[in-house]
């Protein structure tokens, strides 16, 4: 009796433990009562990752569409072109002289753009596109000089380490308007322009191109020309070299009538192997819909400012490389991550090959398509 006693107290006891042990809530669903509905927070906790992906690319798509918008729906200079025939309305073919970046334009145009680059992070890659510009410089489509302020010209004024900085520059562009901003740019740049007067060279092209202006020995040049067009030869002194150690070009691709053969005319001029070229271009990006943007505005944008700015860079990038003997990519990235893809960094470099005969203007007959 005793003993059945005993068994029956124990297995109360262990009834008695069985029963506590499932009041308590276990580990996994303390917390929890199924009963409740969906909280904010209980909904934050389950689904932060997705939302929080999801509010980033709509911040970096209304980011880019804002741009964009200002970009494309800013109206022109009141001061347009007094001669709007000059531009028929069927012309697609770029020729760097839109009618409304013409005269007083030109320089209202330039700075108007101090925002939208700033805004964008461009002014912050102009300033890593200035730093790489050492030796003869060449940059080709310079517009208003907006790099200017970037580059080390220490070694134009003499105070400059040994192979640091510039030891002559040519900047090169279709529009006399665009170049005369420069001109007033260069001055206030570069103080050994401040007392400098200029050495004028007339037009010598068929086209009233070839112009330029010349300042210290010819070893700072602008210069009035078109990019299809042969390329002046770098300043020789003191070296014997005709070509150039770095060739800068921003936005000029979509600016071209033939951007792959303005490519192939560069690598015609650069030094081969140890010189570079160096592109900031705008173009289309990683997203089918920002394309789709750019193309449906491409034609307006394009009739304002003479840019298309929907071209695909890496492809015209990679077409020259194919067509161009010993011209390689040695870096192409998209930076700003802002910006959608649109905006491309391209560095390139001539490797010498066998039987390279290539010539640079000073060495020979060169000619650009």
């Amino acid at each position: 009796m005793d003993r059945n006693q005993k068994a029956i107290g124990g297995g109360e006891r262990r009834l008695t433990k069985i029963s506590s042990t499932a009041r308590k809530p276990s580990s996994q669903t303390a917390g929890v009562n199924p009963s409740q509905p969906d909280t904010l927070q209980s909904l934050w906790q389950r689904s932060w990752l997705p939302l929080s992906g999801a509010a980033l690319l709509a911040g970096f798509l209304g980011f880019y569409i804002v741009g964009t918008a200002a970009a494309t729906l800013q109206e022109p200079c009141p001061c347009g072109s007094s001669r709007p025939h000059e531009r028929r309305h069927d012309d697609t073919t770029p020729t760097g002289r839109p009618p409304a970046l013409t005269g007083d334009n030109a320089e209202q145009f330039d700075r108007e753009l101090d925002f939208p680059e700033w805004w964008m992070g461009i002014t912050k890659l102009r300033r890593r596109l200035g730093e790489q510009a050492r030796g003869h410089v060449l940059e080709l489509a310079m517009g208003t000089g907006r790099n200017l302020q970037h580059y080390n010209w220490d070694g134009l004024a003499g105070t400059g380490i040994a192979n640091r900085g510039i030891t002559s520059f040519t900047g090169l562009d279709i529009s006399v308007d665009m170049l005369d901003v420069a001109r007033k740019r260069l001055a206030r740049t570069v103080p050994p322009l401040r007392h400098a007067e200029p050495v004028v060279q007339k037009a010598a092209m068929a086209d009233h191109t070839g112009g330029q202006l010349a300042f210290l020995n010819n070893r700072l040049r602008l210069v009035h020309s078109d990019a299809h067009h042969a390329l002046p030869a770098a300043e020789t002194a003191p070296s014997s070299t005709t070509r150039y150690d770095t060739i800068i070009q921003t936005f000029g691709l979509c600016s071209v009538s033939d951007p792959v053969t303005v490519l192939c005319n560069l690598a015609s001029v650069l030094q081969p192997n140890t010189g570079r070229i160096v592109l900031l271009e705008h173009g289309k990006g990683w997203f089918g819909l920002v394309n789709g943007l750019l193309d449906r505005n491409a034609r307006r944008h394009f009739d304002k400012y003479g840019c298309w700015w929907n071209r695909d860079i890496e492809a015209l990038v990679d077409e020259a490389v194919q067509r161009t003997p010993g011209l390689e990519v040695v870096r192409l990235a998209r930076p700003n991550l802002l910006q959608m893809g649109t905006l491309v960094w391209v560095e390139l470099r001539v490797r010498e090959t066998g039987g390279d005969a290539r010539r640079a203007p000073g060495e020979g007959s060169a000619s650009g398509a």
